[in-house]
C-alpha cells in the first residue's frame, strides 16, 4: 500500500486527474494537490510552504512544453521524487524525461496494480523506466560493446587451445568446467584466459565471449591440442 506516501498530480485533462487521484486514493497515498500545469503546482507550493509531497507525477506534455519543467520542480520541492507519465515509451523521450530530473517514466496504458507498484518503488528512491525502454537500451549497449570488438579482430593468431577455451567461454564455463573439458589444470586456463583477453583486447570474460561469438568461433570445431 501507499500509507505515507504523498503526491501531487499534474496534467492537463481534468477526467485524468480526477481518475488517476481515485486510484491512488484506494490504494492508500495521500493525494495533496492537483494541477493542470507546472506552473500551477510551483505557485501552490508558494501559498502553502507546509505543502509536504513525496511524489510528484506529471503528465509529459505538461513538463516539456510549460516554463516550468521538471528541474523547476525539482527546486521547488527538493526533496520530492518526479514521474513522468506520457504514450511515448521511446528511448528518445525516455531520456529527455531523466535529463529533465525525472526519477521515473510511466506509460499512461499502465494498469493500477504496476502503477502503484512502480510508485512505491520510486518513493523507496529506485528510477522507473517501461521495460521496452530497458530492453532496448540493453540491446544497443550489446551492439556498441559488440561493435568495439569487433575492431580487435584484425591480425590476431590464437591458438587451437586458445581457440577451445574461447568456445568455453562463450557456453559461461568457469576455470573448473573448463580445466575438465580440456585435461588442463586451472592454472593452465587462467594463464590462457588471460592470453585470449590480451590479444583480443577485451576487458572481461564477458568481452572475450561476445567477440568469440562475433568471429564465429563458438561454431568452430577446432581440436584442443595438447
Amino acid at each position: 500500500m501507499g500509507q505515507f506516501v504523498s503526491i501531487a498530480i499534474v496534467g492537463k485533462n481534468t477526467i485524468v486527474r480526477e481518475g488517476l487521484k481515485g486510484i491512488l486514493a484506494e490504494n492508500g497515498f495521500q493525494v495533496v494537490s492537483t494541477n493542470a500545469d507546472c506552473l500551477g503546482l510551483a505557485k501552490a507550493a508558494a501559498d502553502q510552504p507546509e505543502l509536504a509531497i513525496d511524489i510528484v507525477i506529471i503528465d509529459s506534455a505538461s513538463a516539456l512544453d510549460g516554463n516550468h519543467s521538471c528541474r523547476d520542480l525539482r527546486t521547488a520541492f527538493p526533496n520530492a521524487r518526479i514521474v513522468l507519465m506520457g504514450d511515448d515509451i521511446s528511448v528518445k523521450t525516455t531520456s529527455e524525461a531523466l535529463s529533465l530530473g525525472a526519477d521515473g517514466y510511466l506509460p499512461k496504458h499502465i494498469s493500477s496494480e504496476p502503477l502503484v507498484w512502480s510508485l512505491q518503488l520510486i518513493a523507496s528512491g529506485e528510477k522507473i523506466l517501461p521495460s521496452q525502454t530497458v530492453h532496448a537500451l540493453m540491446a544497443s549497449c550489446w551492439r556498441h560493446e559488440e561493435r568495439e570488438l569487433m575492431e580487435f579482430s584484425n591480425d590476431i593468431d590464437l591458438s587451437d587451445r586458445e581457440i577451445a577455451v574461447l568456445r568455453c567461454l562463450t557456453r559461461g564455463d568457469g576455470n573448473k568446467q573448463i580445466s575438465r573439458e580440456l585435461s588442463i589444470t586451472e592454472a593452465t586456463v587462467k594463464f590462457h584466459v588471460s592470453a585470449i583477453m590480451r590479444k583480443i583486447g577485451a576487458l572481461n570474460r564477458t568481452q572475450a565471449a561476445i567477440w568469440a561469438v562475433s568471429q564465429g568461433v563458438a561454431e568452430s570445431k577446432f581440436a584442443a591440442s595438447a
